[in-house]
């Protein structure tokens, strides 16, 4: 089984960039790093809007 075949919510990129930012906010917090989770949801945003730019599309319409 492929990955995306185990989870195709992953393909969407409303669900996969919650994801994203939840995991890293969480995972920042816990190392006792304070930054904004507004912050990080720009970041992530702006991380998977180049990837699309650069022709990495792994998103469905």
């Amino acid at each position: 089984m492929k990955f995306y075949e185990k989870y195709p919510q992953l393909k969407q990129k409303s669900f996969l960039s919650k994801v994203l930012a939840d995991t890293v906010f969480s995972t920042m917090s816990l190392e006792d790093q304070q930054v904004p989770k507004t912050k990080v949801v720009k970041i992530v945003e702006g991380v998977l809007k180049e990837k699309e730019l650069k022709g990495n599309q792994f998103f469905t319409n």
